[in-house]
């Protein structure tokens, strides 16, 4: 009897299970074209035992990125943050620390990683993030593949993304959306969480 091929069976599995579907793409494109000045992003979060939103709206998507964003009751916040083109590029920590005010980050990204992070995370299914900013030790956040579902625009769509785990006593959860244009983080669940419920543009 001959043995099973099993490198076939693992094209097989990779094919199956790794490959986005038609529907799939679509819904990445559709995400990709949402995400543009004036879109309005909308998380769930939740953090010591409040509830609130945090509402970002995108003012600028290129080199540097940059969004105005508030939090609803009982935080009530405002802010602004700006991401240079270094930060957008390689920054290897992410912030987190959303204070009243403007916030300029050279080292960290917000709301998104950076390319670099997609690059080591594309080649290598993990990569070192310092995931509570820069003064942080990194961890190893390995990779599985994940859809996320979010309401764009009134649609509610599945997005295909990589869902990032690591730490020892205490899990950190990262969700990303695999677009290299906009790799936007859906969830964070660093002992408080923060989940994208919806993408809306005027």
């Amino acid at each position: 009897m001959e043995k099973p091929n099993y490198s076939f069976l693992l094209i097989l599995f990779n094919l199956f299970f790794l490959i986005p579907s038609a529907q799939n793409v679509a819904d990445l494109e559709v995400f990709e074209k949402a995400m543009k000045p004036e879109a309005v992003l909308t998380y769930e979060v939740s953090m010591s035992g409040k509830k609130y939103q945090f509402i970002a709206t995108i003012k600028k998507l290129e080199d540097e990125i940059v969004f105005d964003w508030k939090t609803t009751d009982p935080i009530n916040k405002t802010g602004i943050v700006t991401m240079n083109a270094t930060s957008v590029s390689k920054a290897d920590a992410l912030f987190n620390d959303f204070a009243n005010g403007e916030s300029k980050l050279e080292k960290e990204t917000a709301l998104f990683i950076s390319k670099k992070i997609f690059g080591d995370v594309r080649a290598n299914f993990q990569a070192a993030l310092k995931v509570n900013g820069q003064g942080d030790t990194a961890t190893i956040m390995g990779s599985t593949v994940a859809e996320f579902g979010v309401n764009i625009n009134g649609e509610f769509l599945s997005i295909p993304g990589w869902e990032l785990q690591g730490g020892s006593e205490i899990k950190y959860t990262l969700g990303v959306i695999e677009s290299q244009k906009f790799p936007l983080i859906t969830r964070i669940d660093l002992g408080w969480t923060m989940l994208l419920s919806e993408i809306k543009n005027p």
